[in-house]
């Protein structure tokens, strides 16, 4: 019953878009940001010394009817030594009766800049929304079919949209930012609503630095920054150990949450390990800290990553020691 009535409450919720212009952040959360960063600014593509192929799962609040889920596949190179970047990301998400597919290119222009590579990236995309209202899951206290102001059956809407950003990759730091989607089109399925819903513009930033601490270990402090106007402010922030290169842990915490001040959203645990650089096998954990953790079983992240031809392609040390 509880469960029912959570799915209810945010199928409602998502219905209230309908008619109430309210703004918050609609992309989805991905725990190792750090090993998709394609996904914040097409300034990335290109930066990993060769082309590299990511598929990535992710299944958010573990145990709850209708929770989010998302499926992305990535794949970026560089071109004309090292000069020209470019990627794809393929991904579809789902939450309740909601589902989008985004099909998104990235090209970026890579400027040799001390002991690494600024990237200037274009993106294009098209994203597929669709809304099923005839789900089963979809309840009200009486016949949705009798408001006129909600939809029926599949509704469905294809937006084109662009985005830019730039990356900087250097021998033990990188930093970046983008805004992946910069027009705002409209996503309402009702008819005649003076207040549509549209797909906000989210930016971001993110960065991390190296600190070796002898030639076994080293340290990697990261972020990820995420604002959206009109919106409260979030970041990731993440610490991570790595072994010889080939191992790594790391514990994340990102800030949110339902209460201000609270918790924050989650605390975040990532494993994971290569072989000889070009495999790699990372999962994360999220464990809830805001009040929806008494509905669910945590969340759970796995990505996978194979890195074609020789190791370290680029003038950079080591560039795919963040990746």
């Amino acid at each position: 019953m509880i469960q029912r009535n959570l799915i209810l409450l945010t199928v409602l919720t998502g219905l209230s878009l309908l008619a109430t212009p309210l703004r918050g952040q609609q992309d989805g959360q991905y725990t190792q940001f750090m090993f998709n960063r394609l996904y914040y600014t097409p300034g990335f593509a290109g930066s990993e010394g060769g082309p590299c192929l990511s598929l990535l799962y992710r299944k958010q609040w573990i145990g709850l009817e209708g929770s989010p889920e998302a499926q992305l596949i990535s794949f970026n190179t560089p071109l004309f030594q090292q000069r020209v970047g470019l990627g794809v990301n393929l991904y579809r998400t789902s939450i309740g009766i909601t589902r989008n597919v985004t099909a998104e290119m990235a090209y970026s222009y890579r400027i040799p800049l001390g002991q690494g590579y600024l990237g200037i990236g274009l993106s294009g995309s098209v994203r597929y929304y669709a809304e099923d209202y005839s789900d089963e899951r979809l309840k009200g206290t009486q016949d949705i079919n009798l408001d006129q102001s909600i939809p029926t059956g599949l509704q469905t809407r294809y937006l084109p949209n662009f985005g830019a950003g730039v990356y900087y990759q250097g021998k033990d730091w990188y930093v970046g930012g983008g805004v992946p989607r910069l027009v705002e089109g409209n996503i309402d399925f009702s008819n005649g609503s003076d207040r549509p819903s549209t797909e906000l513009r989210h930016y971001y930033a993110l960065g991390g630095y190296r600190i070796h601490l002898n030639n076994f270990l080293a340290l990697h402090p990261q972020f990820l920054l995420k604002y959206v106007g009109d919106a409260p402010f979030d970041a990731d922030l993440n610490l991570s150990v790595e072994m010889k290169d080939q191992f790594h842990a790391g514990l994340s915490y990102r800030f949110g949450g339902d209460r201000d001040p609270g918790l924050g959203e989650s605390i975040d645990v990532i494993l994971g390990f290569r072989i000889r650089q070009q495999f790699l096998l990372s999962v994360g954990y999220d464990i809830a800290l805001s009040e929806i953790r008494d509905y669910q079983n945590g969340t759970f992240e796995v990505l996978l990553r194979f890195c074609f031809g020789k190791d370290a392609a680029s003038a950079i040390d080591n560039p795919r020691f963040f990746q």
